[in-house]
């Protein structure tokens, strides 16, 4: 883990960032599929409950997922 950490490092970015942006990205294409619910899509992002996901999601958009799901 520490091998990875230092080379993020010379690209200037985190494990955290990375893995931030991978569920932002995750996030926006299950939200495009009708019958899946916005608990099972915080689960298969990594969250243990919807509303950490829901969270998150405001801080990407600064909207509520289930806004982006009406869109």
């Amino acid at each position: 883990m520490r091998t990875l950490e230092r080379r993020l490092a010379t690209e200037s970015v985190s494990f955290g960032g990375v893995l931030d942006d991978l569920r932002f990205e995750l996030a926006k294409r299950y939200l495009r599929e009708p019958g899946l619910p916005i608990s099972e899509i915080a689960w298969l992002l990594g969250y243990t409950d919807p509303s950490a996901f829901t969270h998150s999601f405001k801080r990407w958009t600064g909207k509520p997922p289930t806004e982006m799901r009406v869109a």
